[in-house]
């Protein structure tokens, strides 16, 4: 076994994301964050990837051709993922009805369901349903079962009714839509005279527990589910019917649909289509409650789902909405020590970053450090009158984005801006169709498809009139220019004034605009034009260094390894003497210390309260160290589907930070886990005498030092 299968693969590292729910060391609302993050992990994984796998199975080609199949056919590769899914389901669901629930309960943050509640909170409860609820919702009927299928919508939460009139005729399908209000209904507590008090508001900030009482606490939160609140009061929708059975249900909806790109003409209608089709694509699974074995089945013939498509639980279901409860006010001490991000000590504390950049290369981690220094140089930029123009590529953005109104701000300004959109962004299409439209509004100019590609490279490029003439400025990222995520995803990035750089950046954007240009860029490596290419030679080199018995490693940090032709390559370097060392959060394909194949290749993951996004690459090229930062993952979409960017790390300072990063990252015996020659994965601990070393916290103290705080 050389290889691994792609998507068990991923499957096993949310089984080390699930691992976080499971550990007792984690606060407890940071490992509900944990148990929600599986979840909305999986919806996307079905939506996508398994969808794609049971099309490929229905049209009669049942065998995976794909160089990440691992080998296995579609039929058994779907086999394999519904069972050990499964696995992590069980556990998900177990870990949080007889732990996480439970101690919730224990320190004040109470889930109750509406049948467990007091006389008194029932009375709140019904009164929150008859003068919130039951005017706006619409029960969807059965009559035209396709249409009642096409009503439910992927993702939302639902209920569902089974119910017989009183005179026993066949029982009618009914579901119920749950809007979109806050899913967690607050109780509070009863006054003096046993009444309910009239707010449904989780607890406020200032009732925190006293310093002095580590198990003491002064804040008690009742919460119910607004989906259970339905079920509960559901009859009211029904009168003179008799519900016979319920459940509250969510679907996966197939989203491995995309848009026909080979032309430009129409493709903003072409691409508002399939957004439209999505909403009504056949259904990969179901996940329920399972109260009513008649409602499970009736949902099922509905669907047309087999049994193993059907996900029964007594947990409460869509649970990614679960992170939401974990922000509760009120009890700080369930959660994670607030962790400060640190201003960059290379830039102002106010005024413009131009000198700064100038002075020299710098490079930016975040959440550790601000990302406002990113802020700051887009909004300099649209506010500078020096400044003549701006160009930058929008893969994903946050939902009401500075980035943008910057961008918005400068067209206004009258500065020349041009912005790629990366409309296939999966997910979020709708919102960067809608960000295009802004833009283009407002006078900036749009590019938003090239053919049979999608455009994952983070780069900006802002031209400025100074005394020596005009002067170009570089940012480019690992990471998205999002500000949101920017506070949760561990990413890197790098300001400069580099001629070589900028003259590179020039070229990138000429040919994103489909300009044509003779000349080829020359320090940022390029995908899919080179960059596969290039890596294969950079580890075809180290070979070579190997050989000659000089120095020869490969340091590599990245989300996924999938790249068959990659994975050969390293396979090879191993056998030739040379060492590597892997950091791969995600996805890895490659297994490590198989006898005479990949002896030298050690690989770790680290999950931890940051999402580990940064790709970070060395070569010791002979003792001539070179190393680089990149947008990709080395994967075959990455390499031959996307443009990505490989940039170079210049200045001895970030190399040495690099290097800094890299000694921790693969010291860390705290949240590490490494792959064994089985392919499974084992949490790392200190031994004896060791101290223990966690890399993100280790990073965050580094930090703090560097800011003087």
């Amino acid at each position: 076994m050389d290889y691994l299968n792609r998507e068990l693969s991923w499957i096993d590292f949310n089984a080390r994301v699930l691992a976080e729910a499971c550990s007792s060391s984690v606060p407890l609302l940071e490992r509900l964050k944990f148990i929600g993050i599986v979840s909305s992990n999986f919806d996307e994984f079905f939506m996508v990837r398994v969808a794609g796998l049971q099309e490929l199975y229905k049209s009669g080609h049942p065998s995976d051709n794909s160089n990440e199949s691992g080998g296995l056919s579609a039929e058994t590769l779907l086999g394999a993922i519904v069972q050990k899914t499964r696995v992590l389901f069980d556990i998900q669901e177990t870990v949080l009805n007889t732990e996480i629930l439970p101690q919730l309960k224990e320190n004040g943050l109470i889930y109750r369901k509406p049948e467990e509640c007091s006389e008194a909170q029932r009375l709140f409860l019904k009164d929150y349903f008859d003068r919130r609820l039951y005017p706006i919702i619409e029960p969807q009927l059965s009559g035209d079962e396709q249409s009642l299928a096409d009503s439910v919508a992927n993702v939302q939460l639902h209920v569902g009714f089974l119910l017989a009139d009183n005179a026993g005729a066949q029982d009618r399908l009914a579901i119920v839509p749950v809007p979109d209000f806050p899913r967690f209904v607050f109780l509070s507590p009863d006054d003096e005279a046993g009444q309910p008090k009239t707010k449904a508001e989780p607890p406020k900030r200032d009732a925190e527990p006293p310093a002095h009482g580590a198990d003491s606490f002064v804040n008690k939160a009742e919460f119910v589910l607004i989906d259970e609140l339905i079920r509960y009061f559901g009859g009211a929708f029904f009168p003179g019917s008799r519900i016979t059975g319920t459940g509250i249900f969510k679907i996966n909806r197939s989203a491995s649909m995309t848009v026909d790109d080979s032309s430009d003409d129409g493709f903003i209608e072409a691409l508002e289509e399939i957004l439209i089709r999505r909403r009504y694509s056949f259904v990969v699974r179901m996940t329920s409650t399972h109260e009513s074995p008649a409602f499970i089945k009736r949902m099922s013939d509905l669907f047309q789902l087999g049994e193993k498509d059907v996900y029964l639980s007594d947990a409460p279901i869509g649970l990614s909405s679960f992170a939401k409860i974990a922000d509760t006010d009120g009890f700080k001490r369930l959660r994670n020590e607030k962790w400060k991000h640190f201003a960059h000590p290379a830039f102002p504390a106010e005024g413009a970053l131009w000198d700064s950049i100038k002075a020299r290369d710098i490079m930016l981690y975040v959440p550790y450090q601000s990302y406002k220094p990113v802020m700051r140089l887009l909004s300099d930029a649209a506010e500078d009158p020096a400044v003549t123009s701006i160009r930058m590529t929008l893969y994903r953005t946050s939902k009401s984005s500075p980035v943008v109104r910057a961008l918005v701000d400068a067209a206004k300004r009258g500065k020349k801006v041009t912005v790629f959109v990366e409309l296939k962004a999966r997910f979020d299409e709708e919102r960067n169709l809608g960000w295009v439209k802004r833009l283009q509004k407002h006078g900036v100019r749009v590019v938003y498809d090239l053919p049979h590609l999608k455009v994952h490279a983070k780069l900006l490029l802002i031209m400025r009139n100074e005394e020596q003439g005009e002067q170009g400025y570089v940012h480019l990222s690992t990471g998205n220019y999002n500000d949101t995520t920017a506070r949760l995803y561990a990413d890197i990035s790098l300001f400069t004034v580099n001629p070589r750089i900028i003259a590179d950046a020039h070229i990138i954007f000429s040919r994103l605009c489909r300009k044509y240009t003779p000349e080829n860029p020359r320090y940022i490596i390029t995908a899919p034009e080179m960059l596969k290419r290039t890596l294969l030679e950079y580890i075809e080199r180290e070979i070579s260094f190997a050989r000659q018995h000089k120095p020869a490693r490969i340091v590599a940090k990245m989300n996924s390894l999938s790249h068959p032709e990659l994975i050969a390559a390293l396979y090879k370097a191993s056998q030739a003497g040379v060492r590597i060392d892997l950091n791969v959060r995600g996805i890895c394909m490659l297994i490590p210390g198989q006898r005479g194949i990949s002896e030298r290749i050690r690989v770790i993951s680290i999950i931890d309260r940051y999402l580990e996004h940064s790709r970070i690459f060395y070569f010791e090229n002979g003792g001539n160290p070179e190393w680089y930062l990149s947008s990709a993952d080395w994967m075959p979409r990455n390499l031959e589907r996307r443009v990505e960017l490989l940039f170079p790390v210049l200045d001895k300072q970030n190399k040495a930070l690099l290097e800094y990063f890299f000694s921790v990252y693969f010291a860390d015996n705290v949240k590490a886990f490494e792959m064994l020659p089985d392919g499974s994965w084992r949490r790392q601990t200190p031994q004896e005498g060791q101290p223990p070393i966690r890399a993100q916290e280790t990073f965050h103290r580094f930090f703090e030092q560097q800011a003087g705080e």
